[in-house]
């Protein structure tokens, strides 16, 4: 060890102790460590000016020790199979090999660590990831990290799986916090993806195979809001069956009215407390029939005004038109003044 410095030096020792409290074979550690010695020595000597070993050289030599100490404990101790492997030739190499050759296997083992670092971590994070199960054999998912939000869109054949433009902003998102994804599963089966906005908690986006239309159910579709604790008011899947807010957690309507109106067929259902007002196309001539109204009180005398928050069935005209039925005027008068 006589030509390494005072740090080198304090380093050989711990790895020649970190190889006694190991069972890497092979059991001689002053050939590791005297191989090590040797090559750093050659090194030393090759790289030195006036001044002495030059201050790169030795910034080098005193990274390759730390890189085998750490060597030394992952080769025996790492979850990771391949870095067990590369580890474990690393420390064997000391032995025989030069300090570039040495370097090299170090710079490689680094290299392949930051990867399984990366793999495990998303892989706990996926273990974590939130679950919920809706009914026998369907779940709703977190998809947690941004690695994981491509491998859905390789599934489903959407553009998050890509790393161009088209998904840049849906990473950036997931990666900052702004948006969760979730994933809804049948049967192991993967059947859609869906974007929640964390500022409004609302569902802002979700697409099955190949950017198909989610198909859902009323019933069903309140049941991912409500284990999502998050509305889709506006956004078109859950809005076409009518899955609005004024619905979730088992709220009921304060009036029920079926009303008739040029030859079409409404149910409408008013939810006072929440000034909102939902109306269902039931004559069968829209697919999508589903349409919700919200009133805004005055300020002080006078008449309020309404709102259409979504016309799947019918517009604010429409609306009004209902309203001013003689079966509903008089309810709504009382229901809103």
């Amino acid at each position: 060890m006589a030509e390494c410095n005072r740090r080198e030096r304090n380093l050989l020792r711990q790895i020649e102790a970190a190889l006694g409290e190991s069972s890497l074979p092979p059991p001689n550690r002053g050939r590791i460590v005297g191989g090590l010695a040797r090559a750093i020595g050659r090194f030393r000597a090759e790289n030195r000016n006036r001044a002495g070993v030059t201050r790169e050289a030795g910034k080098r030599t005193e990274q390759l020790l730390e890189r085998v100490l750490h060597a030394v404990s992952h080769a025996k101790e790492h979850q990771d199979g391949e870095v067990r492997r590369q580890a474990t030739r690393l420390v064997r190499s000391a032995q025989s090999e030069t300090f570039e050759q040495l370097e090299d296997r170090a710079s490689k083992l680094r290299g392949t660590m930051n990867k399984s670092t990366h793999r495990l971590n998303e892989l706990r994070q996926r273990e974590l990831a939130w679950r919920c199960r809706l009914d026998e054999g369907t779940e709703l998912a977190e998809v947690p990290t941004v690695d994981s939000l491509r491998s859905v869109g390789r599934e489903l054949g959407l553009c998050v799986a890509n790393r161009d433009e088209t998904a840049r902003d849906y990473h950036v998102r997931l990666r900052e916090g702004e948006s969760k994804f979730y994933t809804l599963s049948k049967e192991g089966e993967l059947l859609w993806l869906a974007e929640l906005d964390m500022n409004t908690d609302t569902i802002v986006e979700i697409s099955a195979h190949s950017n198909d239309c989610v198909k859902l159910a009323h019933k069903q579709a309140l049941r991912i809001l409500e284990a999502l604790e998050a509305t889709a008011d506006k956004e078109g899947t859950f809005a076409n069956v009518g899955a609005f807010s004024t619905y979730l957690f088992g709220k009921e309507p304060d009036t029920r009215m079926h009303l008739i109106v040029n030859e079409c067929s409404y149910r409408v259902d008013v939810f006072a407390d929440q000034g909102r007002v939902v109306v269902r196309d039931v004559s069968g001539r829209r697919r999508t029939r589903w349409s919700l109204f919200q009133y805004e009180a005055p300020a002080g005398r006078g008449l309020g005004e309404w709102y259409s928050i979504y016309c799947g069935g019918i517009d604010l005209g429409q609306f009004v038109v209902l309203l001013l039925q003689r079966k509903v005027a008089g309810k709504f008068s009382r229901l809103f003044g």
